[in-house]
């Protein structure tokens, strides 16, 4: 930028390049009103090249913090996987692709986001590695499977939690579950609003396999595409999608004595066949998008994942329902938490 800004400026004394790019670093330093006050050189501290500052910034976990992370911090799961800051909020490192830390989520009463300078884009959170591991679980912030855990407290799982989901992100993850050798991945994102979760999922669905399944959304509507398949599972998600659609007229018709067409095609969902793959339009509306979430899981992804969702929005809002159960959370069978229509 500074050599692009010089370059235009004619010297007084018909000067170098680079006699006007050293004029002007030092035009640049000795103007005050540019200095941060009370800085000064005499601040700064020498580091080693492997310094990372982020290591600065986490205490350790306080016991009087809230049942939700005073009861796990110091177990074999999550130990030194959850701090504090000086504030008292709690603190989530992430790892990037060498195992370095590179920021923390942080628990606040506005919700869980990136602490500071650090960001989602190309690291994640998880618990710790267990010897014998049978559950790998994926959530969108480490609140919710610190709360997963209280409510369910799984042996041989591993959580994980991807604050953004990008192909960096995923391909970390996906790491992650081959060198685990882990038998069973388990999606379970949610959101303020049921919807932010199935479309969560959606996007996951596009990094799994990005040369199958692609998203795209638009006002008021969302476009999917993906490979056919056998002809049976095709015929079976086909018929599921079209009995949805006729649902959706039947039900119009209870409180309308004439089919409105244009509306009814406005909320049903649509699919096309273009070579070998399938271009579906779902339209944005709660129980579009959770159906066809539904009908792809089972008709397409069965085999390789399990889907997760809480009765309430959130893992934490079910971990605060069932403090005053006895035991409530650690009875629940999974299988009931499983998406279904």
């Amino acid at each position: 930028m500074v050599i692009e800004e010089v370059s235009r400026i004619e010297g007084k004394n018909n000067e170098s390049l680079w006699d006007k790019i050293d004029e002007y670093y030092n035009k640049i330093l000795n103007t005050e009103e540019l200095l941060l006050k009370g800085s000064s050189n005499k601040n700064l501290v020498k580091v080693t090249p492997s310094f990372n500052h982020f290591l600065s910034y986490n205490i350790p976990l306080n016991s009087k913090q809230s049942d939700l992370y005073s009861k796990v911090y110091q177990t074999v799961a999550f130990d030194e996987r959850i701090y504090q800051n000086a504030s008292g909020e709690a603190l989530f490192p992430l790892y990037n692709g060498n195992n370095e830390i590179n920021g923390y989520f942080v628990d606040t009463t506005d919700g869980v986001k990136a602490y500071k300078e650090s960001s989602f884009k190309n690291s994640l959170w998880f618990s710790n590695i267990p010897d014998d591991m049978e559950w790998l679980l994926i959530f969108n912030n480490p609140r919710e499977a610190v709360a997963f855990h209280q409510k369910f407290d799984l042996d041989k799982a591993l959580y994980i939690a991807l604050g953004e989901i990008n192909y960096e992100t995923t391909k970390l993850l996906f790491q992650i579950k081959n060198l685990t050798k882990s038998k069973r991945l388990i999606v379970s994102f949610t959101g303020e609003k049921k919807i932010e979760s199935y479309i969560r999922d959606l996007n996951f669905f596009s990094f799994m396999d990005s040369s199958n399944f692609s998203m795209q959304l638009y006002d008021g509507e969302i476009k999917v595409g993906f490979k056919i398949g056998e002809e049976k599972t095709f015929v079976r998600f086909y018929n599921s999608v079209r009995r949805y659609n006729e649902g959706l007229s039947k039900s119009f018709l209870k409180y309308n004595k004439i089919i409105d067409q244009h509306r009814i095609n406005k909320y049903s969902i649509t699919v096309s066949q273009e070579g070998n793959r399938l271009s579906v339009r779902v339209p944005l509306e709660v129980n579009a998008i959770k159906f066809f979430v539904w009908s792809y899981y089972k008709n397409y992804l069965k085999n390789s994942i399990d889907i997760l969702k809480p009765k309430l929005n959130s893992w934490f809002l079910e971990y605060e329902s069932s403090q005053s159960i006895t035991l409530k959370g650690k009875e629940e069978i999974l299988k009931t938490y499983k998406i279904a229509l």
